[in-house]
């Protein structure tokens, strides 16, 4: 297999990081991107290869100049990981419409903003395009409403993306259940899922591969394998699902009270 030009967003640490050095092993050649040129250069140096750039997916003018930049430079792009993005754990009400806001900038609109960036040089190299999504795209969790509709969001993109291009790119998505990363900003795992969830936490380095993986057969794929029963289990019954789920959050995290933001409150 020829060397391949892979875009990674998201790539200066975490599940990003670690795909990149995957991909460096199989002798592709890493477009790394991210906000933070500091760690961009390091990984960039330990790896021994690719190209590092500083870029803010949230800024459209940036995400343009970027492609204009590695075309240029590299000719084109044959496959764009859109792995940025982050969250914020809490009720429904207490989450600030700034954080809902930012989540759609970034996890969702960021991904949007580099595929139409791209999407003139996946065409002319028959690319193709990986989304890191989450279970939470497929399913709604309790503390995670805007995660989850940031997610759901780029889900749908996805799948459009897929029935509009098709076979000259092609599209999958990647639903990790949640991963043992910093993500949660300053969060601790534990005070943020059930214990049944909190012991089967992904590592970084499984759904680096799986995302790898991915690009040689793009598709929905849901790890861990539970995760894929979980939501088989929402498809067949719904309200039996809804309601182990219920159950499950009841016992650990819903009867905290609900602080509403400051700029929120209900007069």
């Amino acid at each position: 297999m020829s060397q391949r030009n892979i875009l990674i967003t998201g790539a200066s640490s975490g599940i990003g990081a670690e795909i990149a050095r995957q991909l460096v092993q199989k002798g592709d050649f890493p477009l790394l991107v991210a906000r933070d040129e500091a760690k961009l250069q390091q990984l960039r140096q330990d790896l021994g290869c690719g190209a590092a750039f500083t870029c803010d997916v949230t800024c459209t003018e940036e995400v343009n100049r970027l492609a204009d930049c590695i075309y240029q430079r590299y000719g084109g792009v044959d496959v764009l990981i859109n792995n940025a993005g982050y969250g914020k754990f809490g009720g429904s009400m207490e989450v600030s419409t700034t954080d809902y806001v930012g989540m759609i900038e970034t996890n969702y609109l960021g991904a949007v903003r580099m595929t139409r960036a791209l999407l003139p040089q996946l065409l002319q190299r028959n690319g193709k395009i990986i989304n890191i999504a989450s279970i939470a795209g497929l399913t709604g969790i309790p503390n995670l409403a805007a995660y989850c509709a940031s997610k759901f969001a780029l889900i749908g993109y996805s799948e459009s993306l897929q029935l509009e291009f098709a076979p000259r790119i092609q599209v999958g998505v990647l639903c990790p259940g949640p991963v043992q990363t910093p993500f949660f900003q300053g969060e601790d795992p534990a005070s943020c899922f059930p214990p049944l969830i909190l012991g089967r936490l992904l590592d970084t380095e499984t759904v680096a591969r799986h995302a790898v993986r991915l690009m040689e057969r793009p598709r929905i794929k849901i790890i861990p394998a539970g995760m894929r029963w979980a939501m088989h289990l929402r498809h067949f019954s719904p309200q039996l699902y809804r309601w182990v789920l219920k159950r499950m959050y009841d016992s650990f995290a819903q009867k905290r009270p609900v602080q509403l933001k400051q700029e929120e409150r209900i007069p």
